[in-house]
């Protein structure tokens, strides 16, 4: 039998099937990022939204293309999926810097501390209660701690707030929060991985301190390391060396962080932070956006296509409900108690736990990690994608509230 009789036997080659999906993916995710744009709502919900619409378990099994349907969710799909995720961390290292970390003070760790640990213990506890296996409770747990804070930081460049004093906390805060975000992610995954999910105190405490001994020795390395590489290769006169040469340390970091046994994601977050500190960084951030305009959608929007709606009900819808309450709850308490003490200021203490509520890409991120190991069931991921989309939505309407509030009072400085 020919090759092109066995294609026409079983149907389209993985490959080309892939290279399909990925193509009405991308598509589909800039019409809708654009559309979410044009309403001043974050693109990557837009994204989601596109992968829900056309993904496997909504219209994209409805068209059939040689037998199949248009969208299928492959090995090749998951591994542009990977690589987008590694470039978005990449690109969040590049934005932070290991510089701007020293630079965020005690008070910003501080903030971002009592916004980690709140939603995560309660997040944890919520699904123990509920009966779920501790390895569930664990992974929600780190959902509920990651902040992303880009619609909150364009709502205080609307008001001119970007250099108030609970505008410079909330951004500091957010880095710090990146920072225990991805530490929480390593830890809970090596407990996962290693134990089974049976959390004993010892493992964690061992797991953490292996974790920051692994992290801090990777990131100490590449600091010193990659940028000199990288201002040594910008003497090279051949296009597009120092920007081959900044994607290949992220991958290489990924890779040496996945040989290590930490999440492949920590190594590309290390590899972006050190970059950060080369002298060629504008160029590198620059090639590094045009990138991710291929390979975040993908990201997002096969988060989004995974979502198995066909399961929504009255439990799913209550929990996503329930879940988006501890979110906003936590998330707020946590760190308007602790700005409290530093801007002595209730409605701007207030403003900055209103800023840090919306989840992001890292929750995401969690979730699918959860979902693809098999360690949450689908329900549950439905509720964490609810969580992050309506916290996305809900928080930066309240803070405009807020802010509109103060400017009728008088004018931000």
């Amino acid at each position: 039998m020919t090759p092109a009789a066995e294609v026409a036997v079983s149907g389209m080659d993985p490959i080309l099937r892939a290279i399909l999906t990925i193509s009405v993916l991308i598509f589909f995710a800039k019409i809708f990022a654009g559309a979410f744009s044009s309403f001043r709502l974050p693109p990557v919900l837009g994204e989601l939204m596109a992968g829900m619409i056309f993904g496997p378990y909504a219209l994209g099994s409805g068209i059939i293309v040689f037998g199949e349907p248009l969208v299928v969710l492959n090995e090749f799909v998951d591994a542009f999926a990977e690589i987008g995720v590694i470039m978005i961390l990449f690109s969040a290292g590049l934005e932070m810097g290991a510089a701007s970390l020293r630079k965020s003070g005690v008070w910003a760790f501080i903030v971002a501390l009592g916004g980690a640990i709140i939603p995560f213990f309660v997040g944890y506890y919520f699904y123990v209660f509920l009966g779920y296996p501790e390895t569930v409770s664990l992974l929600m747990g780190a959902v509920m701690v990651a902040t992303s804070i880009a619609i909150s930081v364009r709502i205080l460049e609307d008001f001119n707030a970007l250099k108030t004093d609970e505008g410079t906390l909330l951004i500091n805060s957010a880095v710090i929060d990146d920072v225990l975000g991805i530490i929480i992610l390593a830890v809970v995954s090596s407990i996962v991985l290693e134990t089974g999910g049976q959390v004993d105190l010892l493992s964690a405490i061992r797991t953490s301190v292996i974790f920051f001994i692994i992290w801090g020795l990777m990131l100490i390395a590449s600091v010193y390391i990659v940028p000199r590489i990288i201002d040594q290769v910008s003497v090279i006169r051949a296009e597009g060396a120092v920007e081959a040469a900044a994607i290949g340390s992220a991958f290489i970091m990924a890779a040496v962080a996945g040989g290590l046994g930490l999440s492949p994601i920590i190594g590309s977050y290390a590899a972006g932070m050190a970059v950060a500190e080369s002298k060629a960084l504008p160029r590198i951030r620059d090639f590094t956006r045009h990138i991710n305009q291929i390979f975040s959608p993908v990201f997002f929007t096969v988060i989004g296509a995974r979502m198995n709606i066909t399961l929504f009900n009255e439990t799913v819808i209550l929990g996503i409900a329930l879940l988006t309450i501890l979110a906003i709850l936590t998330k707020f308490s946590g760190t308007f108690l602790t700005a409290l003490p530093k801007l002595r200021s209730v409605a701007k203490s207030a403003r900055l736990g209103m800023g840090m509520v919306p989840r992001g890409e890292l929750g995401l991120i969690i979730a699918a990690i959860g979902l693809n190991r098999n360690i949450i069931p689908e329900p549950i991921y439905i509720e964490a994608v609810g969580m992050v989309i309506l916290t996305s939505l809900i928080a930066p309407i309240i803070l405009s509230k807020m802010y509109e509030a103060v400017v009728e009072e008088a004018p931000l400085e």
